[in-house]
């Protein structure tokens, strides 16, 4: 059985090898400074802001959460 598995293994590798990709020219995305983003950076203090907010409530949330299971067992 194994032997079977490694010849199918090795025919299918020599069948892509020569195979190119297929591409749609449908699509094509600017390589611009910020076009890649899904987020604007031209307003600096609304970038830091969302960053700002983003980071912190990922930071925050094991404390609360914490604090959470702690008001509910009656320890806080």
């Amino acid at each position: 059985m194994n032997a079977a598995v490694f010849a199918r293994t090795g025919i299918r590798a020599r069948a892509t090898i020569g195979a190119t990709p297929k591409r749609s020219g449908a699509y094509h995305w600017t390589n611009d400074n910020g076009k890649n983003i899904p987020f604007s950076t031209k307003n600096k203090p609304a970038l830091a802001f969302g960053v700002t907010a983003y980071l912190g409530t990922g930071f925050a949330l094991p404390f609360v959460a914490g604090y959470w299971q702690a008001y509910k067992a009656g320890r806080v």
